[in-house]
């Protein structure tokens, strides 16, 4: 049965009740919905997506998802970026590549025919590779909305998948979203639900990593979950999740403390193709509202920054080509200030802006990157440890 079109929504910045066709929050003042940073994402999106496609090579096998192992097993096996290797007890899974070749290669036992029997479903513990991609199925279970004008309609829940996502890649960028997920219960198709907090949503330059949930909206009584995920939108190449209610695997996302080697400090200017980047300050952020305080635990850190363009063209800056890791691990950018980055510069002249980002009050070492070429997946790193 079709479901009427509701008239409210949650933000997901400040947690508010919002009218549903509201583009930008009328209590913190962010985007929530539609605009021009909407095509930017999604030209972003595509780009990152056909980068994906011409650096994957000719050979089907590099582009299959092959289970390597399950959190808490002593044979599990997955490279970390260290190369460290530490029992999978739950914390942490890591391993050296060979050994993680040998794990793929066991998961896909041989049929009676000598072809080899390829995994599509999986479930909570469960480790992955997809091509460069490690991803760990860590938990599900029922969400529960405190808001109560946003409470599920009778007979239906809110349930939750959380993963982790690990860019192994030495030279290439990857991209999740919770965009790239479905839900099915018993079959049909079920809405996903935006109010929860920690979206999986991250672009992972090489080495970095990210964790979040997806939510959906299901009946009570459903039998059978499955949480659909596409791998490659160009082959429509998908694998599933199985939703078995509360389920909790243990892992725990752990980030490195290895700063960059070559990040540049506030006051360094830095030239990349036609633009002249002049890093002015960094520096923890208390301008927030009452309705954009940070997560406990967490505080604003934010970036200024001045690009002069020096080549014959113009050029784009955007904050939306930034990123932020804290210990390796993606931070949410904040869009409280009125002075983010956003500009289209013509040659000779010059624009000013802010980046910021909510980052763990206990990070030893953070770091903001600035792409600089989508094709290349080239970036600029800045040192952010205020």
């Amino acid at each position: 049965m079709a479901k009427q079109k509701p008239e409210t929504k949650l933000c997901k910045h400040c947690k508010t009740e919002i009218p549903y066709d509201a583009k930008v929050c009328p209590n913190c003042r962010k985007r929530v919905k539609g605009g021009a940073a909407k095509w930017v994402i999604i030209v972003v999106v595509v780009l990152v997506l056909l980068m994906a496609i011409l650096s994957s090579g000719s050979d089907e096998d590099d582009n299959s998802v092959t289970k390597v192992g399950t959190v808490g097993d002593a044979s599990s096996s997955v490279s970390s970026e260290s190369g460290d290797g530490e029992d999978a007890d739950g914390s942490v899974a890591s391993t050296s590549e060979g050994d993680a070749g040998a794990e793929s290669q066991g998961a896909a036992e041989a049929q009676s025919d000598g072809t080899a029997e390829v995994q599509t479903e999986y479930r909570v513990g469960d480790i992955l590779m997809d091509g460069d991609m490690k991803i760990v199925y860590m938990s599900s279970g029922v969400y529960t909305e405190d808001n109560a004008y946003l409470q599920p309609e009778e007979g239906y829940q809110y349930i939750y998948l959380r993963f982790a996502f690990e860019n192994q890649s030495d030279t290439d960028d990857a991209s999740v979203s919770f965009y790239s997920f479905d839900c099915y219960a018993d079959g049909y198709s079920m809405e996903m639900y935006y109010g929860g907090d920690e979206d999986l949503s991250a672009t992972l330059s090489a080495g970095r990593a990210t964790s979040g949930y997806v939510y959906f909206t299901v009946p009570e009584d459903a039998v059978e979950i499955e949480v659909e995920y596409t791998t490659n939108y160009f082959t429509e190449d998908k694998i599933t999740f199985l939703y078995e209610g509360e389920q909790d695997s243990g892992y725990v996302l752990e980030g490195t403390a290895e700063a960059t080697a070559d990040a540049f400090t506030v006051g360094d200017i830095i030239e990349a193709g036609g633009l002249t980047i002049t890093y002015l300050s960094c520096e923890e952020d208390t301008s927030y509202s009452d309705y954009n305080q940070p997560e406990s635990g967490y505080h604003y850190v934010t970036c200024t920054f001045e690009f002069e363009n020096t080549g014959d063209s113009d050029e784009y800056v955007s904050f939306y080509d930034f990123d932020c890791y804290a210990d390796g691990l993606n931070c949410n950018q904040a869009y409280f200030r009125d002075d983010a980055l956003s500009a289209t510069i013509s040659s000779g002249h010059k624009a000013q802006g802010t980046v910021t980002f909510q980052v763990p009050d206990d990070a030893s070492v953070v770091e903001v990157e600035y792409l600089t070429n989508y094709w290349t997946s080239n970036r600029v790193v800045f040192s952010c440890n205020e």
